[in-house]
This record gives structure tokens, sequence and C-alpha cells, in this order.
């Protein structure tokens, strides 16, 4: 990857570029309008493509994870925080309106993700005078400290690809914390894609007192449309009309059997020590035993709290 990033400096400017900026809060509607992007933007005749936004809170797990390994979702429920699945792969992250979250579409013959990070980090250490650093997982760490404020995840199909990530501007860290701190950690087995801890978190305002999510989204734009000899922004509060009902492929992204029933199967210990099987979220088996009334119904962490 990192040739990718080298030679792609030498470019000259590309002809057209598009930025979509959501007003919309809700993560559901966010990651319907990205499939949108993915899927339905022209990038022969529109260049490549930006979208960015910041929702009400939410947990986003990756596409192969598992939420009740990866998220506290008592936690969740109490505090009316949704949960949600990507169609990327990658780790969970904790979305708030103290959040942007950026995602960059091009042909994938032209998906370099350091490239993207080594740019967007360099403009914001030129604008706030901080210390961002890309590092080999493709995450951005703010010095000093190794504080990751950005994760990254990517998607490659149909010779495009997106190349997503957040930018933690202002959070409560104690609260991000308790979303993603699973209390069944030590009592799940499973194959899923498990989320790789940071040695530690920050944001942004950490270095920058009363920095705004605003503020850093201009400068994330800007550094898009540096790129390009026009660009056009476009700004909307509307999932575009063939996503009024949040699906793609006959999935809606807001459904139980989405963003729960999708996980790999696993086995979560009781606390008898009596081990449950687990497969699409549904209960398969106790201990080997048929229990009629819970085998064959969706995995409901109140049986076992």
């Amino acid at each position: 990857m990192a040739s990718c990033a080298a030679s792609a400096s030498k470019a000259a400017l590309s002809r057209l570029g598009t930025v979509y900026v959501s007003k919309n809060r809700s993560i559901f509607a966010n990651l319907a309008f990205e499939e949108w992007v993915f899927h339905q933007h022209n990038l022969e005749e529109n260049g490549d493509a930006l979208l960015v936004w910041s929702n009400d809170p939410a947990v986003v797990v990756g596409r192969h994870q598992n939420p009740w390994l990866e998220a506290n979702i008592p936690f969740l429920d109490a505090n009316g925080i949704a949960l949600a699945r990507r169609r990327s792969g990658g780790g969970t992250v904790y979305h708030d309106r103290g959040n942007l979250n950026v995602s960059l579409l091009t042909s994938q013959k032209q998906h370099c993700r350091p490239r993207n990070l080594r740019r967007f980090a360099e403009s914001l250490n030129r604008h706030f005078g901080v210390k961002i650093v890309p590092n080999e997982r493709d995450d951005m760490i703010l010095q000093p400290g190794d504080r990751k404020i950005s994760g990254t995840a990517a998607r490659k199909a149909h010779g495009r690809a997106y190349h997503h990530f957040t930018m933690l501007v202002d959070v409560d860290l104690p609260f991000l914390k308790k979303t993603l701190k699973s209390p069944w950690a030590d009592r799940i087995e499973t194959n899923a894609t498990r989320s790789v801890p940071a040695k530690a978190v920050g944001y942004l305002g950490q270095e920058v007192v009363g920095v705004t999510v605003e503020e850093v989204q201009s400068v994330v734009l800007d550094t898009f449309r540096s790129s390009f000899e026009k660009s056009v922004v476009i700004e909307s509060s509307q999932v575009p009309v063939d996503y009024e009902k949040l699906t793609w492929d006959n999935v809606d992204l807001r459904e139980w059997k989405w963003n729960f029933g999708k996980t790999p199967k696993f086995t979560i210990r009781l606390k008898d020590g009596r081990c449950t099987k687990v497969e699409q979220g549904v209960i398969a088996e106790v201990d080997g035993s048929v229990e009629a009334d819970i085998v064959g119904s969706r995995f409901d962490y109140t049986l076992f709290m």
C-alpha cells in the first residue's frame, strides 16, 4: 500500500469531484445513504465522491462481528443508543454528534487508504497545529500519548471501493468506553472478527479546546476538493428516493435479522456453567439438551443476566 500512497502524490488534478453532506442524524439513514453512494454514484461522470455525516448516539459493528461480544447491549438499551451493523468489515465504533464520519468512494484501482489518511492528517495538522499520525493499521493517532482518534474500514466490489473512517472531535470518553464494554466478553466463544483494543483513545478537542465537528468537516471537505479542478457539494437531509425503506439487496438496515441475525455462530456460557449455542442470532442448543422453551427463539440476553 505504500507504493500507491507515493505514486498518487505526483498525479495531476482530477477533473471533477462530488461531495455529499448528509444532514440526517439517523445512523440507519446515513448507512443507507452510504450504500446508495457506493452503488449509484457515477464515478465516470461525476468523479470521486466524499460523504460526510454525524449522527445521534450509536454503536456500529463491522459486518462479521458479534454485537453481544463487542457492545454493552444492556447499557445501550438503557440509554436509548442505537446498534447498527455496517456493510464493511473492521471493528466496532461509537458514534455521536461529536464524531465526524467520512466515506471516500473511488474506483478500486485508485483505492489507497494510506494516501487518504496522510492527506487528511496533514491538512488537520496544518490547520489546528496538532500532530496526527496514521499508523500501519490505518488508524489516525493523536500525539503525544498514542491516542487513537480515528479508525478505518473499507469495502470493495464491482470495480469500486470506499474507504471510511471516523474522527473523534469531542466525546465523553468514559461514556464511550461503557458502550463498548460487553459484560459477556469472557463468556463468549466465536470465530467472529474481534475488535483490536487501542493503546489509548482520544479526541481532537483534547488538544484544540473548543474545536467543533463543523470546523473539522470544513477542513476535510477543503482537502478533498483541492484534488479536483472542479467539485460540487450536495447537502441533503433525506436519504435518496431508492432508500426510503433503508434497504439494499432486500436487507433493511434497521431490522433485527440484519443487526443481530447476521452474527456468526457463537457459544455463550451461562451463569450455571452450561453452554448455549447460537446460530444466526437464534438459540440452537443448550449444553447438548433440548429445552423447548428457548431453543429456536432469538437470543435474549435478559435470559442470562
